[in-house]
């Protein structure tokens, strides 16, 4: 299918996870497919929980991802976009529907569903609103407006008839009005719901892709009747399975997810993550790094799984790889240059990053190298130390004699160690490593030596045979 207008509509009541962006990501791919447009909407209607910091931040997030949005705010007139600021829109059709007797007020308190739920799960029932104020008498009503009761409002489902649809994802979709309740569509503060507001604002904003998980599947057939109700236009629907932690819990610290926040702050590449996700839950017969435009290109609804989804931190890891290998010089320089306050002066940046770029995946570990190759004492090493110790004294003396007559080639100085000590293979090696970058992998020796020069690895070597 075609999509016009897609959509994220994210409650700010917390940072973004993994989940809710790969929702915004398949939004934002499946528009960009077919040159279509991307809105970020923001439903804040609770206000108990809703915060300023938290949308704040998830736009922050999403630009960090690249899903720029082509509506919404920053964009438009800003107050379109919060739900809190079109109230006043709500009340046109709360007023058409109260005027068709489409919507009723209901005064059933929050102590008494919860008895009739009770009564209802006893009794082998689904539990659901029973209708008791759907046919109240005007007299009962007033009564309860002037003991001073608010009311919730209500959308009267049709009877007896069945809400059809065709999920773009799980296809073809049948409910049975029966066995929908009538739902809320206005709380008793006044404010809309999100059932209601949600497909109204989805109607008038002209989105045509609604892609979300299926969690809310079986709020679409409700939203459909509002809509219809209404004569507003129908969306097509999307419902994506769910994507949960790596032990089939919902996505949290716990099971291995991280907030985008967290992501950022770690150094993952905004790249990499979106590799990642456009692969979870949805097939892309390639393990080619592709930029945005490239993986829109890619993107098909058709090629969505209906079957729930594992987050897989290798997998992202492998992303995180093939990101780091594709930045250019000044890219890496850009994302690893708040590690590098530590690294000598004397030492050339642009040789030093391209020495560790391919050993690493995130700046904590140019600190690391940093720190074991030029600022950790030998002997406060406990990774290293071990193996300095076992290859003893003797054998750094003679390495360090070794070097001290130059370093033409440093294929040639190492044989003349090895006949000076009488060493070969990992007893040969590793030890040498160990002294030099005070680590036990890593870029080749030959390189870290021509980086660091002469003069450093004397140092070294003499430093270890003083253990």
């Amino acid at each position: 299918m075609k999509v016009n207008k897609s959509r994220f509509c994210p409650s700010p009541t917390g940072l973004l996870h993994l989940g809710n962006l790969r929702t915004a990501l398949f939004s934002h791919l499946a528009a960009k497919r077919d040159d279509g447009s991307f809105l970020l909407r923001i439903e804040d209607t609770d206000r108990e929980r809703s915060r300023k910091e938290f949308s704040d931040a998830i736009s922050q997030d999403l630009k960090w991802i690249g899903l720029d949005w082509d509506e919404g705010p920053g964009v438009d007139n800003q107050e379109l976009y919060f739900q809190s600021q079109r109230i006043d829109i709500y009340e046109t059709f709360y007023q058409q529907l109260i005027e068709a007797d489409l919507i009723y007020p209901c005064f059933t308190t929050e102590e008494e569903l919860k008895i009739i739920r009770r009564n209802q799960i006893a009794s082998g029932q689904p539990p659901r609103y029973t209708g008791v104020w759907a046919q109240a008498s005007a007299e009962d009503v007033q009564s309860q407006f002037e003991k001073g009761n608010k009311p919730v409002y209500r959308f009267r489902i049709p009877k007896k008839s069945n809400i059809e649809f065709v999920d773009v994802v799980k296809g073809e979709q049948s409910f049975a009005t029966d066995d929908l309740d009538d739902f809320i569509v206005k709380k008793q503060d006044n404010t809309p719901t999100f059932m209601f507001a949600n497909a109204i604002d989805d109607s008038l904003m002209k989105v045509d892709l609604v892609l979300r998980g299926d969690d809310h599947l079986s709020n679409t057939p409700r939203q459909i009747a509002l809509l219809e109700a209404l004569n507003l236009p129908l969306p097509k629907f999307a419902h994506v399975s769910l994507f949960t932690g790596s032990d089939g819990a919902p996505l949290s610290k716990r099971n291995g997810s991280l907030s985008i926040e967290d992501l950022r702050s770690e150094g993952y590449l905004p790249i990499a993550v979106c590799n990642y996700l456009s692969r979870v839950g949805h097939s892309i017969n390639t393990n080619k790094l592709m930029s945005l435009k490239e993986l829109s290109k890619s993107f098909d609804t058709n090629n969505i799984s209906s079957s729930p989804s594992k987050f897989d931190k290798n997998q992202l890891l492998f992303w995180q790889k093939k990101a780091v290998e594709s930045l250019s010089s000044d890219e890496t320089y850009i994302w690893l240059q708040d590690s590098l306050e530590a690294l000598p002066s004397d030492i050339n940046k642009d040789k030093f990053l391209s020495l560790v770029k391919e050993n690493i995946n995130f700046p904590v570990e140019v600190k690391t190298y940093i720190e074991n190759l030029f600022l950790l004492p030998l002997n406060q090493n406990e990774q290293v130390k071990p193996i300095l110790l076992d290859a003893g004294r003797q054998f750094f003396k003679a390495s360090c004699n070794e070097v001290s007559q130059g370093i033409q080639d440093w294929e040639k100085t190492v044989k003349n160690i090895a006949l000076a000590t009488e060493k070969k293979g990992k007893e040969l090696f590793m030890p040498i490593r160990a002294a030099i970058t005070g680590q036990t992998n890593g870029p080749e020796l030959d390189r870290v030596v021509e980086l660091i020069g002469i003069d450093r690895v004397q140092s070294r070597l003499k430093e270890a045979s003083e253990l």
